[in-house]
């Protein structure tokens, strides 16, 4: 049996890479190289889309007032469809 080389990757680490080999490929989906968006940069990006391409985003737990509140989800209901939901099991 022959020593493990410094490239060797355990297979728990991905596959194993030939020195001098492409790099392994790079994808936006790859959920583990970003922290979670904080609230203070959801903000950033919520202003940015309304100034530049006028598109609102809300949170509806947002908005204080009942009526407005209401009407607004009304509309995206129509729009889009209901929301989904968390299964509660009747609880």
């Amino acid at each position: 049996m022959r020593a493990r080389a410094k490239h060797d990757l355990p297979s728990s680490q991905g596959p194993q890479r030939l020195p001098g080999g492409p790099l392994p490929p790079r994808s936006s989906l790859d959920r583990g190289t970003r922290s979670a968006t904080t609230t203070p940069e959801m903000e950033a990006l919520r202003r940015r889309v309304w100034q530049q391409q006028g598109v609102v985003s809300l949170r509806l737990e947002d908005i204080t007032d009942p009526w407005l509140r209401q009407a607004i989800q009304n509309e995206a209901v129509r729009r889009w469809g209901p929301r989904q939901q968390e299964t509660t099991n009747g609880r």
